[in-house]
């Protein structure tokens, strides 16, 4: 059955993450993200432990954090705690870092960091032994038979293959339709569990993507304008089409980290409409509903929306818009 997920993005206060969590649950999406980047939202693993609490059965997932920020001991730990209060519920998404470190005046980590540390918080989750500055390290309260699955965060076609060489999954943006785009990227991962020998193991692909809906496409389309800014930032290592290209160089002289995914005017003027189609899961329901079966057809697993408020809305209004004039189509009943 085709999956969807929610992604929430911590600009909005801590009670209001914890309320679209618990409605997104009662709406039937499958799993829940949080982000993490510590000087624009509000902090991960205070809010994925309040999340566990009021929830039951969606799956929890970082969406996601780094090695840059957030020392392997301080992950493995937190991880741990939250699979205990999710009662296992957990998915630790990492991923090379972005706003957390660009925030900071910091690049992102490199493969051969983010794969050591992946390595290290897998196996302090384990209750190995891990060698450290002291000798060895090793997590006191550890549960081998409650590691959670690791997913990366990837972009550009090394990581994704990276991702299928060390990963339990992939999670990666920017892409709204079922193209060769799509094909590319899916290959690279499939690449990588190839050639690490581990096409046989369970494997999550997602999909995050900006998501609005309205019977007037035209506001949907408004709505997630300041997310595709991002997006066509962020995507170069793939071809753009022209139109997105000249979207990204407009962007790039007035984008600001620091309002990252966060609902701006500043954008408005950006992004022409057929540019957002590529980037975002925007328009009428019956726009959403084809645009969805194409990208599960193409080899998509979970489709993880990133809800915008449409024309002055709430974004608790458009996860219930989504649920029940999208998701019901594909058999979901809240």
């Amino acid at each position: 059955m085709p999956v969807f997920g929610l992604e929430l993005h911590e600009y909005l206060d801590a009670p209001t993450i914890v309320e679209e969590a618990r409605l997104g649950e009662r709406l039937g999406y499958a799993s829940v993200w949080l982000g993490d980047s510590q000087l624009i939202w509000r902090e991960l693993h205070t809010l994925l432990g309040a999340v566990a609490t009021v929830t039951e059965r969606v799956r929890l997932g970082s969406g996601v954090t780094n090695p840059l920020t957030r020392h392997p001991t301080v992950t493995a730990s937190a991880l741990a705690t939250l699979q205990e209060l999710s009662r296992g519920r957990m998915i630790l998404g990492i991923g090379a870092g972005f706003t957390s470190a660009r925030t900071l005046g910091l690049a992102p980590a490199t493969r051969a960091a983010l794969a050591e540390h992946v390595a290290t918080v897998r196996a302090l989750l384990a209750g190995e032994a891990v060698p450290a500055a002291a000798g060895e390290m090793r997590l006191a309260f550890a549960n081998p038979a409650a590691v959670p699955p690791i997913v990366l965060g990837a972009g550009g076609p090394k990581m994704l293959r990276l991702a299928g060489e060390i990963a339990d999954g992939v999670v990666f943006a920017g892409q709204g339709r079922a193209d060769a785009a799509l094909r590319t990227k899916l290959d690279a991962v499939r690449a990588g569990r190839e050639a690490a020998g581990r096409l046989g193991r369970p494997f999550l692909t997602c999909l995050g993507i900006a998501a609005a809906v309205h019977a007037d496409r035209a506001r949907a389309i408004a709505a997630v304008r300041p997310h595709v800014a991002a997006s066509v930032l962020v995507h170069p290592r793939w071809p753009l089409s022209p139109a997105a290209q000249q979207a990204s160089e407009r962007a790039r002289q007035v984008y600001r980290y620091a309002e990252h995914m966060s609902p701006s005017d500043r954008f408005a003027g950006l992004i022409p409409d057929e540019v957002v189609q590529e980037f975002a899961l925007a328009g009428t329901p019956d726009d959403c509903i084809a645009q969805a079966r194409a990208l599960f057809a193409a080899g998509i697993d979970e489709i993880t929306i990133r809800p915008f408020p449409v024309d002055g809305g709430t974004r608790a209004a458009t996860i219930e818009t989504f649920a029940h004039a999208v998701m019901s189509a594909f058999a979901y009943r809240p």
